[in-house]
C-alpha cells in the first residue's frame, strides 16, 4: 500500500525496521546502511544516490534517473519482481495515478511511482508500450513552479511519447 498511496511516514518507519531486523538497531543510520548495500548489490553506482531520509521527501535526497532505472530493471528480473510491480499505482486506475492518464492509451499500461515535492516532479516505473514491449522509464523534472501543473502535464506527455515511439 505504501507505493499505491505514498505513505511517507510508513516508509520512514520501514527504513528503521530494516535496520532493526538486519543489525539489531532500529535507526535511520542502520536502515540506510542496509538499503545502500542492497542498492549497490543491485548494480547501482553509489555516486548515483544519497539517502537523507526513508521517504525521499528531503531536498537532500539524491537519486538519478539512471539509479532508478537500474533498480527497476533489477527488480523485474527477480523472483519477486511481479509482486513488486503489483504494488505500483496503475495509470488511470488506482493509487496516485488514479486520476492521471484516464483518457490515455497508457491507462492500465503504466505501472509507476510518482514523486512530487517542492520544485520536483517525477514518474518512474514500467510501461507496456504500443509495440507490446515492456519498458522501464524514469522521468524527472526539476525546478517545478509552486502551484503549477504544467510540469506534470509535460511529464505525462513525455510518457505518452515514449509509449507511442516504442
Amino acid at each position: 500500500m505504501v507505493n499505491k498511496v505514498s505513505q511517507n511516514l510508513h516508509t520512514e518507519l520501514m527504513l528503521r525496521q530494516l535496520g532493526r531486523s538486519q543489525t539489531g538497531e532500529g535507526s535511520f543510520v542502520e536502515g540506510a546502511r542496509v538499503v545502500r548495500q542492497f542498492l549497490v548489490n543491485a548494480g547501482i553506482d553509489p555516486e548515483d544516490f544519497y539517502l537523507y531520509d526513508g521517504s525521499g521527501i528531503s531536498p537532500n535526497d539524491i537519486v538519478t534517473p539512471r539509479a532508478t532505472t537500474t533498480l527497476l530493471v533489477y527488480a523485474a528480473r527477480q523472483p519477486w519482481g511481479a509482486a513488486f510491480r503489483s504494488t505500483l499505482p496503475i495509470a488511470g486506475e488506482d493509487g496516485t495515478l488514479a486520476n492521471r492518464f484516464t483518457q490515455s492509451p497508457l491507462k492500465g499500461r503504466l505501472f509507476a511511482k510518482t514523486g512530487t515535492l517542492n520544485g520536483v516532479h517525477s514518474l518512474s516505473g514500467y510501461m507496456t508500450a504500443a509495440s507490446g514491449r515492456t519498458l522501464v522509464i524514469a522521468i524527472y523534472c526539476n525546478h517545478r513552479r509552486p502551484g503549477s501543473d504544467a510540469e506534470r502535464h509535460t511529464v505525462d506527455k513525455l510518457a505518452e511519447a515514449i509509449f507511442n515511439a516504442n
